[in-house]
């Protein structure tokens, strides 16, 4: 399911190893923390503003993931394209890269670069590697550069959520490196529902918990696709159990860090309030209201199972209209809607955000021109979003296909841009008036009206971005605090390295045989003591004290 996952969100827009113990500069001399480079490049009244052109160009060192022969324009290359010909002409960076693999081989092959102590000058890593390079004193103090160089624009990106992108690469108040942070909202989970069976069966719209299991319950017995067969069922899930959505309404966090009365951080999934969700969904499963063979189905199977008209209800992010689409395209009459997560009591449920990193940019230590990362970032951010993107966007992104930016040696975007766009789409379609639409609203708008008239391969597009969209859910948790943020936003700590993955197992299997009825629901009890005997004690030890730590 992850490796789809990452597919479509692209769509929808987006290792612990021995480290050598110095670096050295580009002359070969050893520099020491603390230490100018004499031929300093980086000042300001050099250098001048966030995209003043090297005079003479210089080269920077980095290295790239294979992103798709699709995000390419024809002719161009991953060393030749119109970013890296950009970066030449109007700053004068020339990027050379050591390597390029395949996206899937990334990391593997970054670890064994850091083991061998050759480093890159941009080094683009996992935020694993990142606390490895960081603590072994291996990478520029970014503060200065960043304070100078930065554009105005990129600024406003770092400054979204309170700063919250920074946050996991700033020590003692110092910024090790920069990173692509999309913003938390996009991770919001909701619930997805086929809205023209609930009119064909007379029921109103889900308010509560309550209302989701009678609408799962009459998914499965009241024919709601007609044909006189009992032969759908409320909920479809698939074998990495996309449960959260449901657990939400009984105030459950799965995988969340978040604090309890004492002002401690704890594990969501160790709580008692997981406990009350599973039996539930227990009870859901005896009665055949969920795919009796979720267990051995992949997110692909689940999803064919779904397009097939089998299942009423699923529980996936806002990019969920991307895997169903060709469902409308075959019958305009389906009708997929996204709704809130609601709650069994009185107490409002709340989706759970994650801090994800899609990038961490560092630069070795000794580098000599540690302003080229920020001058990087300031062009990308110019050429997709500033004033230049009004006429350059379309040839940096492929076409406004939208897929030429992974091509960028570094990149970020502004956090929680797509419900930004949403409103300005929608304040358009209610006055008519245009004028005020964003690059990419526009787009969306346009794609919009087109579905309205007709063409339903822009079906997907009302359903992210329209009035009744999953953008609008994500607007309406938003709006009203309706966000339980994980609050561990560091690399894996030691034993999370070490013992995470069994942990993890456990909860599979122990979850999956608590639904399957092949466990009673207190033998969640039992995990938990398992939980925290293999592993979970000492993680909640460490999450909490690094926590403390970079405070």
């Amino acid at each position: 399911m992850r490796e789809n996952g990452r597919r479509l969100k692209r769509l929808a827009l987006a290792m612990v190893l021995p480290l050598a113990v110095a670096a050295c500069s580009q002359s070969g001399e050893p520099k020491t923390a603390g230490e100018t480079p004499p031929n300093e490049a980086g000042s300001a009244e050099k250098q001048g503003g966030p995209l003043t052109k090297f005079d003479p160009p210089i080269t920077i060192r980095a290295t790239m993931n294979e992103t798709g022969k699709d995000t390419l324009a024809q002719g161009d290359t991953y060393e030749n394209n119109v970013w890296t010909r950009g970066y030449e002409k109007e700053l004068g960076i020339k990027v050379k890269y050591d390597w390029i693999v395949a996206d899937a081989n990334y990391n593997d092959k970054m670890n064994v670069t850091l083991a061998s102590g050759d480093l890159p000058d941009l080094l683009k890593v996992s935020p694993v590697q990142f606390e490895q390079l960081q603590q072994a004193g291996m990478l520029e103090d970014l503060t200065e550069v960043y304070n100078t160089y930065a554009s105005d624009l990129v600024k406003e990106f770092y400054a979204a959520e309170n700063g919250a992108a920074l946050k996991p690469v700033t020590k003692d108040g110092k910024i090790y490196a920069m990173v692509s942070y999309p913003g938390a909202l996009d991770s919001s989970d909701m619930i997805w529902v086929r809205q023209d069976w609930l009119d064909k069966l007379g029921l109103g719209a889900p308010k509560s918990m309550q209302d989701v299991i009678k609408i799962a319950e009459a998914f499965t017995n009241n024919d709601p696709d007609g044909n006189g067969q009992k032969d759908t069922y409320g909920i479809q899930l698939n074998k990495d159990l996309p449960i959260n959505a449901f657990l939400l309404g009984y105030h459950a966090y799965l995988e969340t860090w978040f604090k309890d009365g004492s002002g401690k951080l704890v594990n969501g999934t160790v709580q008692p309030e997981v406990k009350k969700g599973l039996a539930e969904l227990q009870r859901l499963y005896k009665a055949s209201a969920i795919d009796p063979e979720f267990g051995v189905k992949d997110f692909a199977k689940s999803m064919e199972a779904i397009n097939a008209g089998k299942a009423g209800m699923f529980f996936l992010p806002q990019w969920a209209p991307f895997p169903v689409k060709e469902m409308i395209k075959k019958d305009k009459n389906v009708n997929w809607v996204p709704y809130p997560v609601q709650s069994i009591d009185e107490k409002p449920a709340k989706t759970q955000n994650h801090q994800t990193l899609a990038g961490v940019f560092a630069v070795r230590k000794g580098y000599e021109h540690p302003e080229a990362l920020i001058k990087l970032l300031n062009f990308q951010a110019e050429k997709m979003f500033g004033e230049s993107a009004k006429t350059e966007r379309a040839g940096y992104l492929n076409g406004l296909t939208g897929t030429g930016w992974q091509n960028a040696v570094v990149s970020n975007l502004p956090a929680n841009k797509n419900v930004k766009a949403m409103e300005e789409v929608v304040q358009a379609l209610d006055s008519g008036d245009t004028s005020k639409l964003g690059l990419e609203a526009k787009l969306f708008y346009e794609d919009i009206q087109a579905y309205r008239k007709g063409d339903l391969d822009k079906w997907h597009m009302e359903r992210i971005f329209g009035p009744l969209s999953s953008q609008a859910v994500i607007k309406h948790y938003r709006d009203n605090n309706l966000v339980v943020m994980n609050e561990f936003i560091y690399a894996p700590t030691k034993t999370m390295s070490s013992k995470q993955a069994t942990l993890d197992k456990l909860r599979a299997e122990t979850f999956l045989k608590i639904i399957y009825g092949d466990l009673p629901v207190d033998d969640f009890d039992k995990f938990v003591e398992n939980w925290k005997k293999l592993g979970g004690d000492q993680i909640t030890e460490e999450v909490n004290k690094t926590v403390q730590a970079n405070k």
